[in-house]
Order: structure tokens, then sequence, then C-alpha cells
């Protein structure tokens, strides 16, 4: 059940260099499987060191020159992302960026207010929005007189949309009514 872990083990183990820990041995002397599995990483190191001679006695240098040929001079920034490789520099300018950005909002929200207080204003201003100034300047009849209400404006619709039908009607159905026919 555990055995992926006890090969992990073993592996961590010939890698590193070390010995098989107490638990891992014991676990060894139960599991075909595993056992098998540390007799093959056993075997690796001496099948890597033979196969490491023949590879260079193999080796052709003239290979080594088209490979060193191929090789640019100074090599491109590949983007392991597949996106444009300059983006990755945004994060790094992104914290500067930010406070630059507040204080220049700062400034001119100072300015602004600094602007406001000092530009002289006019002396006299009329009072705007104050219901006594409306109310001296006309009379409440006289306002009344001169606001349209809704109900009279909807009227006035109805009864231009009642014509507009009924005059649609009679050219389209041209039932000559109140006419007598010839």
């Amino acid at each position: 059940m555990f055995c992926s872990i006890y090969k992990w083990k073993i592996s961590q183990a010939m890698d590193q260099g070390k010995p098989i820990s107490s638990n891992v041995k014991r676990h060894l002397a139960k599991c075909e499987s595993c056992r098998e599995y540390a007799e093959f990483c056993t075997s690796l190191k001496p099948k890597f060191i033979r196969d490491k001679q023949n590879m260079l006695e193999d080796f052709d240098e003239g290979m080594k020159e088209k490979i060193m040929a191929a090789i640019p001079e100074k090599p491109e920034r590949v983007s392991v992302t597949g996106k444009n490789p300059r983006w990755h520099l945004w994060p790094s300018r992104r914290p500067a960026l930010i406070p630059s950005l507040a204080a220049a909002a700062s400034v001119l929200v100072i300015v602004i207010g600094l602007l406001f207080f000092i530009l002289p204003r006019p002396k006299q201003t009329p009072p705007i929005g104050q219901i006594s100034t409306l109310i001296s300047a006309a009379s409440p009849g006289d306002v009344l007189s001169k606001m349209e209400s809704p109900l009279e404006k909807e009227y006035a619709e109805l009864k231009r949309a009642f014509e507009s039908t009924s005059k649609y009607l009679i050219s389209s159905l041209d039932l000559r009514i109140g006419q007598q026919a010839k």
C-alpha cells in the first residue's frame, strides 16, 4: 500500500549516497516489488559508469564544434509562458507606480484647494436654491399658472394618438361612412 513512498525513500537514499533507513529495510524484507526496485537502483551506478566510458570513447570533436557554432554569442531572452518577455518587468515597476500616482493626486488636490481659497469671489452673489428668493420673484399663483399639469399632457397625447389612428383607419379601410355611394 505504501510501496510508492518506500520506493521514493530508496531513490532519495541512492541519489544522496546515504544508507537506507531501518524502517525501509524492514519493508524490503517483506515486499518483493520494493526489493527488486532497490536492486535495480543499486545496479544503475555501475551501468552509468560503463555507459559514460562508452560515450567518451565514441565522442566526436567535429560534433562539439558544430554544437558550439550553433549557440549564439548573446542568448536571446525566451519566455517560458509564451508571453512577451518585456511584460515580466511590469510587476517590478508597479510598486513605484502606485506611490507616484498617489503623490500626483495629492498635489493636484492641494493646488485646487489653494486656488479655491486664494482666488477672489464676487461680493454680490445671488443666493441660489433658496425658496424665499423664488417666492419673492414670482407669486405662487403665477408659478402655478405657468406649470403644466401631467394630466393635461397625458390628455393631449391621447387626443393626438386617437386622431392619428382614426385618420389612418379611415384612409386605409375606405368604408365611406357618412358619404353616399355614387
